[in-house]
């Protein structure tokens, strides 16, 4: 099963990315980028930092579940999911998009994903978006404004009613959101362990 965590920037994912992976006995889906690193990420822990060439090598083997390209005041930047990464036995989250989303669906089958939407009020989220941007070291205030007109586009009502996730309303306070997450996985990792129960009843072992 794949847990994807999605919506716009600075909506809550990366917050509650850690905490929730640690609370269930998640695996993480490191995603690989071609962006450069930020002040306090780790390589390998927040993304697998590769060059263009290596990205392009990987699709070329056919080895991505997904691939987006955007187009940044910095030059193109490439965000990418291994599949070798991945083994479906086990339970994994993940932070990416709807785009994404469909790659996987495509690549897995909807069965295998559940998508859980962070919503904010826009006006909250520039607001953190741009104190998050403040602590770099060479804050890039251009490609925040870039990001978040992107996400109007990117991240839209239509969106939700296509794919319908699980909606996560971020603009209480952190154990507010905590608690609609926590019920929201308890329940989902609860119907898979009784899906897996029906199955070997079906189909017992000799």
């Amino acid at each position: 099963m794949i847990l994807m965590f999605i919506g716009p920037s600075s909506s809550g994912k990366d917050t509650f990315f850690k905490p929730i992976l640690e609370e269930f006995s998640l695996k993480p889906i490191i995603l690989s980028t071609t962006r450069p690193m930020r002040e306090g990420e780790t390589d390998g822990l927040t993304y697998h930092f590769i060059s263009m060439d290596e990205m392009n090598r990987l699709e070329k083997e056919k080895k991505l579940v997904e691939r987006r390209d955007y187009h940044t005041v910095n030059g193109l930047w490439s965000y990418a999911t291994c599949a070798e990464n991945i083994n479906l036995e086990e339970n994994y989250l993940v932070v990416n998009t709807w785009a994404a989303y469909q790659k996987y669906v495509e690549f897995y089958g909807p069965e295998m994903l559940t998508p859980i939407y962070f919503s904010m009020d826009d006006g909250l989220r520039l607001e953190r978006a741009l104190l998050r941007e403040k602590m770099q070291a060479n804050p890039n205030y251009a490609e925040v404004c870039r990001r978040f007109l992107k996400d109007s586009e990117d991240f839209t009502e239509d969106c939700i009613e296509k794919y319908n996730p699980y909606v996560i309303d971020n603009n209480g306070t952190y154990e507010e959101t905590r608690a609609q997450l926590f019920d929201v996985i308890s329940l989902v990792l609860q119907r898979e362990k009784n899906v897996a129960r029906s199955l070997q009843k079906k189909n017992p072992k000799c």
